[in-house]
């Protein structure tokens, strides 16, 4: 692992991005560069298995400012990934979750789906993210597609009850849901938490949690 990863400080510009990347995991991924701001992707190098345990974030530091570079693990705590796990993607039919709720040494990016090599990876913004710094009209292209990705506090519970969400997202979103004061928010929020927990020990029982 490198001492200091920057690939965040290029802003998006490939170039620079190139420039100075130097990988992390390179038996794992690699990173294609692609003209025009953001548009770098991770692409994985060998086959992961649904379920599989690709990557911790081992080499992540705690950050003090939200960035487009960070991710979200729990309330008001964000980090920097500082490895090739900076080029995921979004995409509204993800191919893998960041699991970052728990404490820094549980922290991973665990398989979706099959992840075949030479496909590009991707996650589920909103998974971790609350507001985000940069929200962006999602251009995907999957039956899924959401459009406007801003973070979890601006989709409806009916949205995110589809998807995997950090436990952090899970508790903002119920408060949020409960704050309304109206017998529909709380069984919207009632709703999603039976989904998470469903869906968590389903993963459990797939020896996936």
């Amino acid at each position: 692992m490198p001492v200091a990863y920057s690939a965040h400080l290029a802003n998006g510009d490939p170039t620079a991005a190139a420039k100075n990347y130097t990988a992390t995991h390179p038996d794992l991924f690699e990173v294609n560069f692609e003209s025009g701001s953001y548009r770098s992707y991770l692409v994985a190098k060998r086959d992961f298995p649904k379920g599989t345990v690709i990557a911790p974030f081992d080499s992540a530091t705690a950050s003090n400012d939200i960035r487009f570079s960070t991710v979200q693990v729990s309330e008001s705590e964000h980090i920097e990934i500082n490895s090739d796990l900076f080029y995921c993607n979004h995409s509204c039919d993800p191919s893998v979750r960041f699991v970052v709720s728990g404490s820094p040494e549980s922290r991973v990016a665990i398989a979706e789906r099959d992840i075949r090599s030479g496909e590009a990876m991707t996650f589920f913004y909103p998974s971790s993210e609350w507001n985000m710094d940069q929200p962006f009209d999602c251009h995907c292209g999957t039956s899924r597609c959401l459009g406007r990705i801003a973070g979890a506090a601006h989709l409806p519970a009916s949205a995110l009850s589809e998807y995997f969400i950090n436990a952090h997202i899970l508790r903002l979103k119920e408060k949020q849901l409960r704050a309304t004061g109206k017998e529909d928010g709380a069984r919207e929020a009632d709703a999603l938490v039976a989904k998470a927990q469903e869906r968590e020990a389903a993963y459990a029982v797939e020896g996936r949690a």
